[in-house]
């Protein structure tokens, strides 16, 4: 038993346009929380948190995350023995998407494996250098206690799309083309990064369009699987915020700044994804992106992740 109400809560940011105000609302509704605000580094960041925490268990919410279940901060965990070291990562619902899982969800960790995290930028495996759910003790729990909200500017939409336009090409961390490269790369994407992968990243390539910002979301999940996919993108590079910087300054805004431009360059990677990946993604318009979240009940993953 797990009594998250002794438990350390620490929110953590970075340059996310929400995260004031997301913090305030955490603050006041869990007057215990504190907050890590600008390390630079997903690994550096986690670790602080595990330095400011003093409790054998940690409670981590990411700054685009809004809780909207904290009582539950409060509450008692039941866990088997056995799943006492894992660290547990509750769904969050995305609001752009509708999508439903562990992605930016608020998280119990060992104190401990805070302490000791190579991840990221600090990965010392390759498996590690995007996600930590990989090569540490994890288990998905689908109680949905937030919401992800990810589009308060088109830096931040951008940026949360494209990483998990790369993120979701990969399966136990390993890029889906360089584990099967003897498969076409359609049949390797499903087949090594799995049906639940393969449909959010369909959706983050497709819904969103009726949410302010959310077309730029749409692009960065769609340009991101087409560097990874296609043009061999390293895709550790979602990891690194100086380089994440330079590309939006320096590529992505000059380029995509204009409605029409951003448009035409979605349209032009849909057809490239459907025609050389076998990717079946819409170009929906704001009704039909409004008709398929409301409608949308997504696959669910609970338990024990393994860990390569």
């Amino acid at each position: 038993m797990i009594d998250l109400a002794a438990c350390d809560v620490v929110f953590l940011s970075f340059d996310e346009p929400n995260a004031d105000s997301h913090f305030a609302r955490l603050a006041a509704a869990v007057p215990r929380a504190r907050r890590v605000h600008g390390v630079r580094g997903f690994d550096a960041a986690h670790r602080r948190a595990g330095e400011i925490a003093s409790t054998p268990h940690v409670i981590t919410i990411d700054a685009d995350n809004l809780v909207v279940d904290p009582g539950f901060l409060d509450d008692r965990l039941d866990v088997s023995p056995r799943d006492l070291g894992c660290v547990f990562s509750f769904s969050s619902r995305n609001a752009l998407n509708g999508l439903e899982y562990g992605n930016g969800g608020v998280k119990i960790w060992p104190r401990a494996t805070l302490l000791g995290l190579r991840s990221h930028e600090h990965a010392g495996r390759s498996e590690a250098a995007v996600d930590f759910c990989w090569t540490v003790p994890y288990f998905q729990v689908n109680r949905v206690i937030s919401e992800v909200h990810v589009t308060a500017s088109p830096r931040q939409a951008f940026r949360a799309g494209f990483r998990e336009g790369v993120k979701l090409n990969l399966g136990g961390g390993r890029l889906s083309y360089e584990v099967l490269p003897h498969l076409p790369r359609a049949e390797a994407l499903l087949r090594h990064a799995g049906e639940a992968n393969h449909e959010r990243l369909r959706i983050w390539c497709s819904v969103g369009t009726d949410v302010e910002n959310g077309d730029w979301a749409i692009l960065g999940a769609r340009l991101g699987c087409t560097m990874v996919a296609l043009d061999g993108f390293a895709h550790a590079r979602v990891a690194d915020y100086g380089w994440f910087a330079d590309f939006w300054q320096d590529e992505i805004l000059p380029r995509h700044g204009d409605e029409a431009a951003r448009r035409s360059t979605l349209i032009a990677l849909g057809r490239r994804l459907r025609e050389e990946l076998g990717l079946v993604i819409a170009d929906l318009d704001a009704e039909g992106s409004a008709f398929l979240r409301s409608v949308y009940r997504g696959r669910r993953a609970r338990g024990p992740m393994p860990v390569d």
